[in-house]
């Protein structure tokens, strides 16, 4: 066992041959979880047995997921037999071996032979809310290191901590969720906002909440977790700063919907959201005006996308196709102000350089004309004489460019 687990002991460690019939995939597994969200009312957790429409749908999950892999782990198994065993429950959930039991699958179909997954069978049930604790912390801790583990896609990895931690009745907190899956907690947290927004992004276009699959095919999970640290940052718990906070994440929306809609995504998605939250969102007054110029358009853009019926990436680019002088007229104000507070990023960081400057120069006045340890002893005559011609046209410099700072100044009075 990876860790100790309460109520397992030396007797329940063996190693079991169990027929494919009388197992099923784990449907609370974060990556399972994510694929069948849309499917929940047709498809019910079920061994082959009983019903073999889930294991058949979730399959082809896991073969979209890393078929590279599943053929690599079949090819395996067929030369020298399953390597390492897995984890199932006693009713036949797979806590661990999704890969295995796929690959398995795959050779019964195949060749027609008889095969066993080779499993410990541990004694809990996701009926008891204790064992359901267990099972968690065991599944997290199998994660660290077994059969080329693939880290989590970054959605589904979201979703497994925000149905863990969240709810009436939650599995663990999110403390105890980042030390068994060795994450740090702030990491933790910033997952667990960023599905939160993402939840309320697809009820804002009028998608199921859970409709997980078009955010990954859009490409934009990186903007929900942008947006839930500076949201985050931004705005506290009165009802005022959460007034204000809800008018900036529909904003969100719909900046994220018009880069949806012109095809910016990746790297280049998150630079822009990550500039408009520093130059727009925390810029109290940028931000109050920014959302003041758009929240129309995105009230008229979201009533229109809720009139829809969007359960797919495709409705939704049809949807904004449809939207389209909506969508621009969002993406001009933003890129707009994105430009302008670009313009003033530039203008800072001129400043900042002067600044600079200024304090090396005090700096040098201070150490008596000279940089760090130096001494006059060191410094020749003709050192000292190039010095004194840099300082006198630093002198000259400095008061030209101060008249032109002036006259621009009185320049601007007079308009």
């Amino acid at each position: 066992m990876p860790i100790k687990v309460d109520g397992v002991s030396s007797e329940t460690l063996n190693v079991y041959k169990i027929p494919l019939e009388y197992l099923y995939y784990n449907d609370k597994n974060g990556r399972i979880a994510t694929g069948i969200s849309q499917y929940q009312d047709e498809l019910n957790p079920a061994n082959d047995q009983d019903d073999p429409q889930y294991n058949n749908f979730v399959a082809k999950l896991i073969k979209q997921d890393n078929l590279t892999a599943l053929k690599r782990t079949e090819k395996s198994i067929a030369a020298s037999g399953q390597q390492v065993y897995g984890y199932v429950l006693d009713d036949g959930r797979i806590v661990d071996g999704n890969r295995r039991f796929t690959a398995l699958r795959d050779i019964k179909q195949s060749t027609g032979k008889t095969v066993y997954f080779e499993a410990v069978v541990l004694p809990f049930s996701y009926n008891k809310k204790a064992e359901r604790v267990k099972i968690k912390k065991l599944e997290l801790a199998l994660q660290m290191g077994v059969e080329e583990r693939k880290d989590y896609d970054p959605v589904d990895l979201a979703v497994d901590i925000y149905q863990t931690t969240s709810g009436n009745c939650p599995i663990m907190t999110q403390a105890d969720y980042a030390a068994d899956s060795h994450m740090r907690l702030n990491e933790v947290k910033k997952y667990y906002d960023g599905a939160v927004y993402m939840r309320k992004f697809l009820q804002f276009i009028g998608a199921p909440e859970n409709a997980y699959n078009i955010v990954k095919e859009s490409k934009v999970w990186s903007l929900f977790y942008e947006m839930g640290k500076s949201l985050s940052k931004n705005f506290g718990n009165s009802p005022d700063s959460q007034v204000h906070k809800n008018e900036t994440m529909n904003s969100y929306f719909g900046v994220i919907l018009y880069q949806i809609h012109v095809g910016v995504i990746g790297n280049t998605a998150r630079t822009h959201i990550r500039q408009y939250g520093r130059n727009v969102v925390n810029n109290s007054d940028n931000n109050r005006k920014f959302n003041n110029s758009i929240t129309n358009m995105v009230d008229d853009l979201s009533d229109a996308l809720q009139n829809n019926d969007i359960n797919t990436t495709s409705d939704l680019m049809q949807s904004l196709t449809d939207e389209d002088k909506t969508v621009e007229a969002i993406g001009d104000t933003f890129e707009a102000y994105k430009q302008n507070a670009l313009n003033s990023e530039s203008v800072d960081k001129f400043i900042r350089n002067i600044k600079q400057n200024v304090k090396s120069y005090h700096d040098l006045n201070e150490n008596n004309g000279l940089f760090g340890n130096l001494r006059y002893s060191e410094v020749s005559e003709g050192q000292l004489k190039t010095l004194q011609k840099y300082m006198r046209d630093l002198n000259q410099l400095s008061k030209e460019l101060f008249n032109k700072y002036g006259n621009e100044i009185k320049q601007s009075n007079n308009h």
